[in-house]
């Protein structure tokens, strides 16, 4: 047995316990620990940045998207009929271009911070001229709705005058109505007003259609487009509003928290980083360049006694 622990005790190797640092290391030890700090910030602060850019470009395309829906449908119901000129087309005309300059701006970065200011500004006034045209769109809807087609008329004939009054809408007599060639029109509407209606006014009822193919059209066809008008022009105010909103919010951020790349340097060239224990990462300039502060070298450490680099230190010889 006695063999046994003098064999234990001369295999064992003893440990010295680590010395204190020296100043030299402390400093090194701090100055790792700083640059892993900066470099969390600057990833945190990269995939924040992506993240608002992505959700920027994301809604300028479905503003846009939105904008061409409303230009679409406001312009068809614009030529249904030659006389009631409604179908607010114009908003989606200014939200579109406003969502087009901030695409541009959003995606130019630091470059674009004008092309950001000034879609917004359009957006800002395409989301105004967009509550005009629900306002206008909205009435002349509501105006059709109210409208009784059964007692209108249509007329495929050449323009000319057509006699309201054989039915009695009225008691005072009988008036001439001016219509045109493939024209509703509705007399009752007309008599209404003692037969002094303008030809087209906010304020009554159209008592007139000109060139449409049947009163139906008027009935299905111009009071739906007109609705759709009123709907998309609603969507187009809230994903302008939205839209100005984030790009706000991108653009008071978009002073990239990186550096970018040297003249006549590709912003795709890989960039290689290191943290304070010598840690390679690579970044690229196009995505997301390096943050100011952080070595593009690797760090240097003295070769002097007891100063090797951090976490690579030579252990002493085992003592037996």
């Amino acid at each position: 047995m006695t063999k046994m622990k003098k064999k234990d005790k001369k295999g064992k190797k003893s440990i010295p316990e680590a010395g204190p640092l020296l100043p030299q290391q402390q400093e090194q030890q701090q100055q790792q620990q700083q640059t892993n700090r900066t470099l969390s910030d600057a990833t945190f602060r990269c995939k924040e940045y992506v993240t608002k850019q992505k959700r920027a470009v994301q809604l300028c395309v479905v503003t846009l998207l939105v904008a061409l829906a409303s230009f679409a449908v406001g312009l068809r119901a614009y030529f249904v009929t030659d006389n009631v000129k409604v179908g607010a087309f114009w908003p989606g005309i200014v939200v579109a271009v406003g969502s087009l300059v901030s695409l541009l701006g959003v995606c130019k970065s630091q470059k674009g911070r004008i092309w950001m200011a000034g879609g917004m500004l359009v957006l800002g006034l395409g989301a105004v001229m967009a509550v005009m045209g629900t306002v206008v769109d909205g009435v002349v809807a509501g105006l059709v709705a109210k409208t009784d087609f059964s007692m209108c008329s249509h007329v495929n004939g050449p323009t000319g005058y057509v006699t309201c009054g054989e039915a009695g809408y009225w008691t005072f007599g009988k008036c001439d109505m001016l219509v045109h060639h493939r024209t509703c029109y509705c007399c009752h509407l007309y008599a209404q007003h003692h037969c002094d209606l303008p030809g087209y006014s906010l304020a009554f009822q159209p008592h007139r259609y000109d060139n449409v193919d049947s009163c139906r059209q008027v009935e299905v066809e111009f009071q739906a487009l007109l609705w759709a008008s009123v709907v998309l022009n609603i969507l187009a105010l809230a994903v302008a509003v939205t839209t100005i909103i984030l790009i706000s919010a991108f653009k008071s951020s978009s002073i990239h928290p990186m550096i970018t790349a040297p003249p006549g340097v590709n912003p795709a060239t890989p960039v290689v980083i290191y943290n304070g224990s010598g840690q390679q990462h690579v970044l690229t300039y196009a995505h997301c360049p390096p943050y100011p502060g952080l070595p593009t070298q690797p760090p240097a450490y003295t070769n002097g006694e007891g100063q090797d680099r951090p976490g690579n230190e030579k252990p002493p010889p085992y003592s037996l």
